[in-house]
């Protein structure tokens, strides 16, 4: 079975968002609407980053067994303290830093680029304690298939 690409980018994600400050001490794979809206969150920081995979689009079958994809995840960053709006744009920044250019800093073998989406910031609405900001990142890379 060849290497899933995917889950190297995301591993790979996870250990570079680990810098980013106050909020790269808790990194995960997961929902987001999930872990925020859930019942019990007393186990979770109060700044942390998520990632949550989204489509994936082929973008072009190549010869010698691979496929070309590019895969869209959503690095969101969250964080229940008052302060959010500057507290997010400090992360927001941290981010950017922690996966610098064409590639994002990957070096995830078959990654060809890496590229932010238009972003979307989300204060905390009525009754609820938690505040994001969705960074969306496509990242195009060849897929081995055997």
């Amino acid at each position: 079975m060849p290497t899933d690409i995917q889950s190297e980018i995301i591993a790979e994600l996870i250990k570079r968002l680990g810098v980013v400050e106050s909020f790269g001490a808790e990194v995960i794979e997961d929902n987001v609407l999930r872990v925020i809206d859930a019942e019990d969150t007393s186990g979770l920081r109060d700044d942390f980053i998520i990632i949550q995979p989204g489509q994936t689009e082929e973008v072009e079958r190549q010869t010698g067994g691979s496929v070309r994809e590019a895969v869209t995840l959503n690095i969101t960053a969250i964080t229940r303290r008052r302060s959010a709006g500057a507290l997010l744009r400090d992360a927001r920044l941290g981010i950017k830093c922690a996966l610098p250019g064409p590639k994002a800093g990957l070096a995830t073998q078959g990654v060809q680029k890496a590229d932010f989406l238009p972003e979307t910031p989300m204060p905390a609405g009525e009754g609820r304690r938690w505040a994001c900001h969705v960074m969306p990142i496509q990242v195009t890379y060849v897929q081995p298939l055997k």
